[in-house]
């Protein structure tokens, strides 16, 4: 008599928890624990003690808290790329409408807290399909409000900002540079790993206009345009000091789009 072949089992995800409160992993561990398809292999209250971890267990994916005393959680996406194999991450996170829009448009996984037991079987099914959701360099991502929240990233940097306090990117080969006010008369420069047409794709079109091929311009950020000398000329922002040079065909062409503003 035939024996049928036994079927073999799908291995289960190795996991850890990254929560700087430990009510909130009790709570995600609970409801973690009603999947037989994941295995908690260990929790960390801090980012520098999550990277520890996961060096030793080497977890297929973490759950990782954003807002955490002296590191958010985006501090260890950086230290992730020496792992391998580099895990999964899902967020946690109470962030509100604007912040979730900015992880579905960067097509970041995520869960609210607290943790909804539908939400979170959708995300454990994308892991078991092997459904990687990492940050996009290029192609198509849903467009965001003048209101929602960016991801910027940039090596041990990461920041979430509204997508008004971004001034202005311009493209450097493959990266971009984003020039932006920090709303207290500071200003900041990042650079990241993401073409121009993939900004001008996800920001809102009502607030940024293409000036030319490498460079994108926030309209409402723009405090004046003067006249250097006869090439070239000056475009200011307001609360920041950065000015960036445009040609004479490039002035034209802002001044063009936007001739209500001067």
């Amino acid at each position: 008599m035939k024996t049928s072949p036994e079927k073999t089992a799908s291995p289960r995800l190795r996991a850890i928890l990254v929560d700087d409160e430990p009510l909130a992993r009790i709570h995600l561990a609970n409801r973690l624990r009603s999947h037989p398809k994941i295995d908690i292999v260990g929790e960390s209250g801090d980012v520098t003690s999550a990277l520890a971890l996961v060096e030793s267990e080497k977890p297929d994916v973490i759950f990782l808290d954003i807002q955490m005393p002296k590191k958010n959680g985006f501090a260890l996406l950086p230290k992730l790329e020496a792992v391998e194999p580099q895990p999964a991450v899902v967020f946690v996170t109470a962030f509100d409408e604007y912040a979730i829009r900015a992880f579905e448009a960067n097509a970041l996984d995520y869960l609210t807290k607290p943790v909804s037991p539908k939400r979170l079987a959708k995300t454990i099914s994308r892991l078991i399909k092997h459904e990687r959701i990492t940050l996009p360099t290029s192609g198509k991502v849903k467009r965001l409000g003048i209101e929602d929240l960016v991801l910027l990233r940039s090596g041990a940097f990461s920041m979430m900002v509204q997508a008004r306090e971004i001034a202005a990117i311009e493209s450097e080969g493959d990266y971009t540079k984003i020039l932006l006010a920090d709303g207290e008369g500071k200003e900041r420069r990042v650079l990241m790993k993401q073409t121009l047409a993939s900004w001008e794709s996800q920001l809102p079109a009502e607030l940024f206009l293409k000036v030319s091929r490498s460079l994108l311009v926030n309209t409402k950020a723009i405090s004046r345009l003067v006249k250097r000398d006869p090439t070239t000329w000056e475009l200011h922002f307001q609360g920041i000091k950065t000015l960036i040079t445009l040609s004479n065909l490039e002035s034209k062409r802002l001044r063009e789009l936007i001739v209500n503003i001067f």
